[in-house]
C-alpha cells in the first residue's frame, strides 16, 4: 500500500531490515494487552484508556480513565489462583459483603471466574505510602475486624496447616534447608477453636486512606482470627504492644468477646505460621517469576523461623 506521506521505496535486498528495538516490542505488546482488556469491559469503560499502576506481588493493576474524566481501578487477578490457594467464588462473596459493611470500594464490573474487577476509583494513598499516625492504627484495624466479623462465615476454610501443605506440595523444588526448618512447627498444635470471616492479607498496601478502604480480597475465607492479627503484626512491623492495643480495641466492642469463645485472639500461636506460609508463598512466586521482592520475603521469613 502506498504511503500518504510520500512515494514508496523498495528495500534493497543487500540491506536487511533492522530488528525492531526492544522498547518498541514492549510498547506494542502493552498496547495489545490494553486493547484486549478494554474489549472485555462493558460500555462506557471499553472506550477508556489504561495506565498501569505499581504492580502488586500477585496482580496487575491499572487506572482506567474515560474521556469524561471519570476514573476506575482495574484489577487483573493472578492467572493461576489454585496454585496460590485462591477461591474466586469465596473472594467474590466476601467482597460483596464487605461493600455492604463499608469496607470495600463499590464495583462497576466484575468477572469472578477470572478475577477481573473494575472498582470505583479512590485517590487515597495506601498505608505503605502514607499510613495514619501509629497511635491510631490499632483502633482503625480493630474497627475493620469488627465489621468484617459481622459477615456470614464462608463455607471455605483456610486452616493454616492445610493451606501451608498445599503451598508446599506445589513447589517444583523443595530447598534442602526447608525440612529441618519446618520440623518443629509441623510437630506443634495450633488453635482450631474459632472460625470467622477473614481477609488474610491486611498488609499496608491493601489499606487505602484513614478509613481505611480494604482491597484485594483474594485470600478471603473462614479463618482463625488469631492468624489474621498475627499477620497484621508481621506485615505492619508492629510491636507486641501495638498488637495488644488492637486486641483491646476489638474486645471493647459489644459482644465481640463472644466471637472468640472467651479465649482471645491467641495470636502468639500463629506468628510462626504467618512466617511459614509467607515463606512458602514467596518460594512459589519465585519459581514463576524470580525477583528481588520474593527473595527478600524468603530471606526474612526463613530468618524468623530459624
Amino acid at each position: 500500500m502506498a504511503s500518504s506521506c510520500g512515494p514508496t521505496r523498495k528495500r534493497s535486498a543487500s540491506r536487511p531490515r533492522s530488528p525492531p528495538l526492544a522498547g518498541d516490542d514492549v510498547a506494542r505488546q502493552g498496547a495489545l494487552t490494553d486493547l484486549a482488556l478494554l474489549a472485555g469491559l462493558p460500555a462506557p469503560w471499553c472506550n477508556g484508556r489504561l495506565a498501569p499502576l505499581g504492580r502488586g506481588l500477585t496482580n496487575g493493576n491499572y487506572r482506567l480513565s474515560l474521556p469524561s474524566g471519570q476514573c476506575a481501578f482495574l484489577r487483573c487477578g493472578h492467572p493461576d489462583p489454585v496454585r496460590l490457594g485462591i477461591d474466586r467464588a469465596i473472594e467474590w462473596q466476601l467482597y460483596r459483603g464487605a461493600v455492604g459493611q463499608g469496607l470495600a470500594l463499590p464495583c462497576h464490573h466484575g468477572d469472578p471466574a477470572s478475577g477481573l474487577m473494575l472498582l470505583a476509583w479512590c485517590d487515597e494513598p495506601n498505608w505503605a505510602e502514607q499510613a495514619p499516625p501509629p497511635a491510631e492504627q490499632p483502633r482503625l484495624l480493630a474497627e475493620v475486624l469488627t465489621r468484617l466479623h459481622r459477615l456470614p462465615v464462608p463455607t471455605v476454610v483456610m486452616a493454616v496447616r492445610a493451606h501451608s501443605a498445599g503451598y508446599r506440595d506445589r513447589l517444583a523444588r523443595v530447598p534442602g534447608w526447608l525440612p529441618a526448618l519446618e520440623r518443629g512447627l509441623l510437630a506443634s498444635r495450633e488453635p482450631t477453636d474459632c472460625w470467622l470471616p477473614c481477609h488474610h492479607d491486611l498488609n499496608p498496601a491493601n489499606l487505602l486512606g484513614p478509613r481505611p478502604w480494604v482491597i484485594d480480597w483474594e485470600y478471603g475465607a473462614a479463618g482463625h482470627p488469631g492468624f489474621e492479627v498475627a499477620s497484621i503484626q508481621r506485615t505492619h512491623g508492629w510491636s507486641e504492644e501495638q498488637r495488644r492495643q488492637l486486641e483491646s480495641c476489638y474486645l471493647e466492642g459489644v459482644g465481640a468477646h463472644k466471637l472468640l469463645n472467651g479465649k482471645g485472639f491467641q495470636a502468639d500461636a500463629f506468628l510462626p505460621w504467618v512466617d511459614y506460609i509467607g515463606l512458602l508463598w514467596a518460594l512459589l512466586m519465585a519459581e514463576q517469576q524470580p525477583g528481588p521482592e520474593y527473595q527478600a520475603l524468603i530471606d526474612t521469613n526463613r530468618q524468623r523461623l530459624e
